[in-house]
């Protein structure tokens, strides 16, 4: 098993349906990605800042039901959990409203990293989210990346551009500070836009290839996700599912799909490929990360 570490904000969720919220579940970008690399059958850490308040209880059930490691975690008494509501307005659409203002997680620090072991971390991953909850958060973002590519571990970086907590100029300036440090980039093709100015992802690619990293993914939604290095472009078609369509999470799992695809010594177009079909699964299932696939439906679906 590679072991992958990872950090961000977690987020307790609820679903609106007919004016009646769901159940509460646990969200985030970073610590979804957490869950999908766990259950294709790698180790994972996720760090970040937790309170002591009832969302926080049930984040820390989650990491320890879905066996991922909790060490790296900074208690904050008295800190609170951030949230979201979703309300579905199509089979296509669903509306996320968030409130995360002085969450426990805005609160990171570079000096949080002060006792993390990295010497068995094979793989770093992080978001733009985590530099866009503000200068704390964003100066640990920032020495985790060179940190980790100084020692020579490998960094994904998927761009997940949240407008309501950072504009576009402010993700450019994000993925600027890294971008020469990180070995996978990963985003959408709208944010491949916003990051380069090209409308055309191709283009959009070459651009962003030529300012460091070995690999630039983008995912395209329904006509699939493109990704290139030095030998050229690849594509892969999106696995067709039927309505209705829950979209969120759907873009972590596809980053879990892809770093334990590379890490198991799997070629681009296989890497694509699981990241497209762990992408499917989450779109199917209404949660964040409840329809992450594990490592048996994997196996039996390649089988």
């Amino acid at each position: 098993m590679a072991h992958v570490f990872t950090f961000g904000e977690a987020l307790a969720t609820f679903f609106v349906d007919g004016g009646h919220p769901s159940a509460v579940a646990v969200a985030g970008a970073e610590l979804n990605t957490a869950v999908g690399v766990a259950r294709l059958g790698h180790r994972a850490t996720w760090m970040s800042r937790l309170g002591d308040d009832a969302f926080a209880s049930l984040v820390r059930e989650t990491l320890a039901s879905e066996d991922i490691s909790s060490a790296a975690i900074r208690d904050v008494p008295g800190g609170k959990t951030g949230l979201i509501v979703k309300q579905r307005l199509s089979d296509e659409v669903v509306r996320s409203e968030h409130y995360r203002t002085g969450s426990a997680a805005a609160g990171l620090i570079p000096a949080d990293l002060d006792d993390v072991r990295l010497d068995d971390v094979d793989w770093l991953h992080a978001s733009c989210i985590t530099p866009s909850l503000g200068e704390g958060p964003r100066e640990m973002f920032e020495r985790a990346i060179h940190e980790a590519a100084g020692r020579g571990i490998p960094v994904s970086l998927d761009t997940n551009h949240r407008p309501q907590l950072i504009d576009d100029a402010g993700l450019r300036d994000a993925v600027d500070d890294v971008i020469e440090n990180v070995g996978t980039l990963l985003c959408n093709e709208d944010e491949a836009r916003v990051i380069t100015g090209h409308d055309d992802p191709e283009r959009a690619i070459a651009e962003l290839l030529a300012r460091g990293p070995r690999t630039v993914v983008v995912k395209l939604g329904r006509r699939g996700a493109l990704a290139a290095d030095a030998d050229g472009v690849h594509r892969v078609r999106a696995v067709e599912i039927p309505p209705p369509h829950h979209p969120v999470g759907a873009g972590d799992a596809f980053a879990a799909g892809w770093i334990t695809a590379v890490l198991e010594g799997l070629s681009i177009d296989g890497a694509l490929g699981r990241g497209a079909w762990c992408a499917a699964q989450v779109v199917a299932d209404p949660g964040d990360h409840t329809g992450f696939p594990t490592r048996a439906r994997l196996d039996e679906v390649a089988a």
